[in-house]
């Protein structure tokens, strides 16, 4: 366990580094995360008003971490292939934190402005569908970090760029047809998504373990 908990704090090290929160480039990054934050937290639910509270809406914000779990992970397969299970689980759970992370703060940041814009109207967010969803949001960027992470390994980075393009493709028209469906099947989609991304673990074993013997 202790030596895990060093992996995630290298790998954490390492995303920072990724990112440029280290160096002159820092202020670039802080800007594009504020940008973020600001164009999806404050200013597109103050636009939306009170029906930024819909459950589709809050259910699809809750989800937003695939969006920068996958392409994190992809990039730290490629930056530096790990050498053990261990070390690629360290870089799929932190690319997930990390993209989990960047959703929590924009989300909340949507229900201040939401209440703060609004303030005779109290009434909180369908709770239930939001566990669902930030439960379908950490299982499916697990999923798409661990598939990352794996095309990574047997390809290359450029062909998980690839796949991760065709696959949040047919996530948002998925989306933009079938998106009152959501709120309905994201208890069932988190237990979908947790098994695709335990068969991609496997994958990612098996990989490592191949290339130790070539």
């Amino acid at each position: 366990m202790q030596r895990f908990s060093y992996r995630l704090k290298q790998e954490a090290i390492r995303l920072g580094g990724r990112l440029g929160w280290a160096g002159s480039g820092r202020y670039r990054v802080i800007l594009v995360h504020v940008a973020l934050v600001a164009v999806f937290g404050v200013f597109l639910p103050w636009m939306k008003g009170i029906d930024f509270l819909d459950s589709v809406m809050t259910a699809a914000y809750a989800c937003l971490g695939i969006l920068f779990a996958a392409p994190a992970a992809a990039q730290a397969f490629a930056e530096e292939r790990p050498r053990s299970i261990a070390g690629a689980l360290a870089c799929v759970a932190i690319a997930v934190a990390y993209g989990e992370f960047l959703a929590l703060v924009i989300l909340l940041a949507g229900f201040m402005t939401v209440y703060l814009s609004h303030p005779s109207f109290m009434i909180p967010p369908d709770l239930t569908t939001l566990s669902r969803a930030s439960a379908l949001g950490i299982a499916a960027a697990a999923a798409l970090a661990s598939i990352a992470g794996w095309v990574t390994l047997r390809f290359s980075a450029a062909a998980a760029r690839v796949v991760l393009r065709g696959i949040f493709l047919a996530l948002l028209v998925l989306f933009f047809y079938r998106y009152r469906w959501l709120p309905d099947v994201a208890g069932t989609a988190a237990i979908v998504s947790t098994g695709i991304a335990a068969i991609a673990i496997v994958a990612l074993r098996w990989e490592i373990e191949r290339r130790k013997q070539v």
